[in-house]
């Protein structure tokens, strides 16, 4: 075992980079999903799965209407995809249902005919009109909506934006009130913590206290790597230069035990220093060992694996032979095994995905079409569905989100920013007047002598990826990285967003 010098440091950083830019353009829902058993199943296998909400759907016996072409309005109700309500204008669009009587809801299924809505918002109606109680972007071809209960006795969805020179139009609408859902084992909050967090904090110790009472494991991220001989590297302390040992990991370690308490669990994160000499086949069983024996010694609870990415089957195969003889040596200790993967060209075998205990799935730098990294659609329905559709179960998958920001521009598309760039001087609008809030996936800060718009994980955005991954029974949600959120004092917080709706949505 040796130190990680501060040079290798930067070339992992940058390599991580770059393997996220070439997968910038991998995701098309159109393409069949490439299995990792060696046969190719249709992408939308498993879409009745995973578009299924378990609950009574309440806009049965409803009356609907619209703001135009009235007489297809009651398609959105009639639980068949195929029949659609079009707009005949763009401007002024709305539904609205009404109930028999004061009905209380809590989550709104839309299913839009195509993928250019780019704006709606929910309206209750009360004795002083129509109050608004939710607003998003992208609807597209399925959006989980979750909101607090409202009682209403009708609402409104009206429709505020539409790529030009196209067409408004619905397939269905869904209308429930969910009820909190018994989980078996516990909905695990996943958050990477890495050595520049804890040498330049964003958050402080109390902030970060705060979050440790959501999060349930921490991923300990460019602390330990391994190199082609199937030696650990450990990143250096520049507390502590001369060290043979993990001295800035132990630092942090303890930090995380002594905030965080008993209850939180301490991951490993590890993947090669050198992609292109990464110890694999050659040296896995050395691997393996030095691996086991460090988790032992330090009382680890598990091991993440971030290999972005195996070139080859003959790589994936030996990455995922290795997980397994790992997981064979550590599982008996109570600790388990972690990969993370993006939704592209995943190649492992009925083994390989048995042995795996959690999939952390990168559901960011998946841009859709307004340049947002990280939509409902691209970081969480298809993600999740590609994954199920490998074969691996629900109980696996932790469907992950970002608390940092990509901007939209091409020219900008290495820029990576997150909720203190500028010291949170951040707007909703390019004139910088209108604040950021818990509704908006995207604002805009000044960068140089100009403004940009940088895509972000809105609250309310990370509070639908909760409640929609624990309606599909997902092991949990991870975040990356968790000292770049805003403090949980704040209302646009991702990891407050998260531990909010567990707490409504797990009984």
């Amino acid at each position: 075992m040796r130190k990680f010098k501060m040079r290798a440091f930067i070339v992992a950083v940058l390599v991580l980079a770059c393997a996220c830019t070439f997968l910038l353009a991998a995701c098309d829902d159109n393409e069949a999903t490439p299995a990792g058993k060696g046969v190719t199943r249709p992408e939308n296998v498993y879409t009745d799965n995973l578009d299924v909400t378990r609950s009574e759907n309440l806009v049965a016996g409803a009356t609907v209407t619209a703001s135009s072409s009235a007489d297809e309005a009651a398609n959105l109700t009639d639980g068949d995809v195929s029949t659609v309500w079009t707009a005949s204008d763009t401007e002024n669009v709305y539904v609205e249902i009404a109930f028999d009587e004061p009905t209380r809801i809590n989550t709104i299924v839309l299913r839009e005919n195509g993928n250019y809505i780019s704006g709606f918002r929910f309206l209750a109606k009360d004795a002083d009109g129509w109050r608004e109680f939710y607003r998003q972007d992208r609807m597209e071809r399925y959006r989980y909506c979750t909101f607090d209960a409202e009682t209403v006795s009708a609402i409104r969805i009206a429709i505020d934006g539409v790529n030009e020179g196209k067409a408004i139009s619905l397939s269905e609408i869904e209308i429930y009130n969910v009820a909190p859902k018994s989980y078996e084992d516990e909905f695990r909050v996943f958050a990477y913590y890495n050595s520049g967090d804890f040498l330049a904090p964003a958050l402080s110790d109390e902030d970060l206290a705060q979050q440790l009472d959501v999060v349930t494991d921490v991923i300990m991220f460019l602390f330990v790597y391994w190199d082609e001989n199937g030696d650990l590297v450990f990143q250096e302390d520049p507390d502590d230069p001369d060290a043979t040992e993990p001295t800035l990991l132990v630092r942090a370690m303890d930090k995380i035990r002594e905030l965080g308490g008993e209850d939180v669990r301490i991951c490993l994160d590890l993947y090669p220093v050198d992609i292109t000499k990464a110890g694999l086949p050659e040296n896995k069983d050395k691997l393996v060992s030095n691996i086991a024996q460090f988790v032992r010694e330090y009382d680890i609870d598990g091991v993440d694996f971030d290999w972005e990415y195996p070139a080859n089957p003959e790589q994936w195969y030996a990455y995922g032979d290795m997980m397994t003889k790992l997981k064979n040596e550590i599982a008996p200790d109570g600790k388990y095994v972690s990969v993370a993967l993006s939704n592209f060209n995943v190649r492992f075998s009925d083994e390989h995905i048995d042995a795996i205990d959690f999939v952390q799935i990168m559901g960011y730098d998946r841009f859709d079409v307004d340049g947002n990294n990280s939509s409902f659609r691209s970081g969480a329905y298809m993600p999740m569905r590609y994954f199920v559709n490998l074969g691996f179960s629900p109980s696996q998958l932790i469907a992950g989100m970002p608390a940092y920001g990509r901007p939209d521009s091409e020219t900008a598309g290495s820029i990576w920013t997150n909720y203190y760039y500028d010291n949170g001087n951040v707007f909703a609008d390019k004139d910088m007047t209108v604040p950021y809030t818990y509704w908006d996936n995207a604002q805009w800060i000044t960068y140089g002598d100009s403004t940009m718009k940088v895509y972000v994980t809105g609250g309310a955005l990370a509070a639908d990826k909760t409640a929609y991954a624990i309606e599909q029974g997902f092991a949990g949600v991870m975040v990356f990285r968790n000292l770049i959120d805003y403090p949980m004092s704040d209302e646009r917080s991702v990891i407050k967003a998260i531990g909010d709706t567990i707490a409504e949505r797990i009984a």
